[in-house]
């Protein structure tokens, strides 16, 4: 009878252990969002969490933290500097850092002038701020790399209205010497054009603001009434003024050093979490926006409609100022091929429109910019 060693014994209990113990993830992120657990934002970093973890077969696992670990304009900076692994960066909150990026999304107003509107604008938009990111802004990507980010997914938000306090929107002269919260430097310009002040506030301290009459109205789109509770301070709405979206978004952007510490797997597993990411964010906004705007009719919220005097004047802005803001950026902060991006971006737009003409769930729409663009990134020199 052939007798077992000690050293045997030990041995085969080690390998039933192993194979007993669950395989634990080799890298833990955290995912750093300004937006309560429950928005738009925030299902789309569950999304993200749960495509990371199966791309990478649970070897990456990622914790959200919604409104905590760092707020909307801390974020950048706080990824930069390593206090969270990832994070839901707005860039028209950091003008001078983000300059290029930044005139990508102030070429949102191009939405105003959709020959053929059908309410998916905002998909296509981000579509085409993807793929221009991605292949035809270097600059864009270099913005990134110097705050040590590593650029990975985007996001659009729905059409912009007026979310107001005891005030009403239906004129051209209904806007003179209104206080009007703005998101960015075209809304600013907006305000200022029709007599308005823009004041510049975090989406997040509009409520206060509202309800302490430091604003008239928020230009906004209608999911921030779910996502901040607007509810209880909004009285008045009106739809498509000014129009426009929110594109100055880097969903997904993740801490340089950390990304260049990953392995090319796991790296791609971040380029597909990002592409989920991009996916949520822009499809939870689209959905959500009907879904807003009937709780707001449910609850009383008055709703006005702008004349056709105003929706036109509203065009002939875009217009007008699609046409100005090269050379504004061009001479405030240094962007060199304003009139090349404005050129170029215009007919990726168009070609956006038709592909998400048919784009009916969320789950399409993420395959259609997975294989329009990300899956075209190269994991092992992306990001270097």
């Amino acid at each position: 009878m052939k007798r077992t060693t000690t050293k045997t014994v030990i041995a085969t209990l080690g390998a039933v252990l192993v194979a007993a113990t669950p395989a634990v993830a080799k890298e833990k992120l955290n995912f750093a969002y300004g937006y309560p657990a429950n928005s738009a934002v925030g299902l789309a970093v569950e999304d993200y969490a749960a495509a990371v973890a199966e791309r990478s077969g649970d070897n990456v696992t990622v914790t959200g933290f919604p409104m905590s670990l760092l707020s909307l304009p801390e974020t950048s900076p706080g990824v930069r500097d390593s206090l969270a692994d990832v994070g839901f960066v707005l860039t028209p909150y950091y003008p001078a850092e983000y300059s290029n990026n930044l005139f990508l999304h102030e070429q949102n107003l191009l939405i105003n002038l959709a020959e053929n509107p059908t309410g998916k604008e905002p998909l296509a938009f981000t579509g085409a701020m993807l793929e221009y990111t991605f292949n035809n802004c270097p600059e864009c990507l270099e913005e990134f790399k110097a705050q040590n980010q590593v650029y990975t997914g985007g996001g659009v938000t729905p059409l912009y209205n007026m979310l107001c306090k005891d005030t009403s929107i239906t004129t051209i002269d209904d806007l003179k010497g209104k206080r009007l919260r703005a998101g960015g430097a075209g809304f600013v310009r907006f305000a200022e054009h029709f007599g308005a002040q823009g004041v510049r506030l975090p989406v997040n301290e509009v409520y206060e603001a509202l309800d302490q009459g430091i604003l008239d109205c928020a230009m906004l789109s209608a999911p921030e009434l779910t996502n901040y509770n607007l509810y209880e301070v909004v009285t008045d709405i009106t739809l498509d003024v000014p129009g426009g979206a929110f594109a100055g978004v880097a969903s997904a952007n993740v801490n340089a050093d950390r990304w260049k510490a990953m392995s090319n797997e796991d790296r791609e597993a971040l380029l597909w979490g990002g592409n989920a990411m991009t996916a949520a964010t822009t499809w939870n906004f689209y959905t959500d926006d009907s879904a807003a705007v009937q709780k707001s009719r449910d609850l009383g919220i008055a709703f006005h409609e702008p004349t056709p005097e105003l929706l036109a004047a509203v065009k002939e802005f875009a217009a007008q100022d699609l046409k100005t803001v090269s050379g504004l950026f061009k001479d405030t902060y240094g962007v060199e091929r304003a009139e090349e991006i404005t050129a170029e971006f215009a007919p990726i737009l168009e070609k956006w429109y038709g592909l998400v003409a048919d784009i009916s769930t969320k789950e399409e729409l993420q395959q259609l910019y997975w294989d329009q663009v990300i899956s075209k990134v190269d994991p092992a020199t992306y990001g270097q």
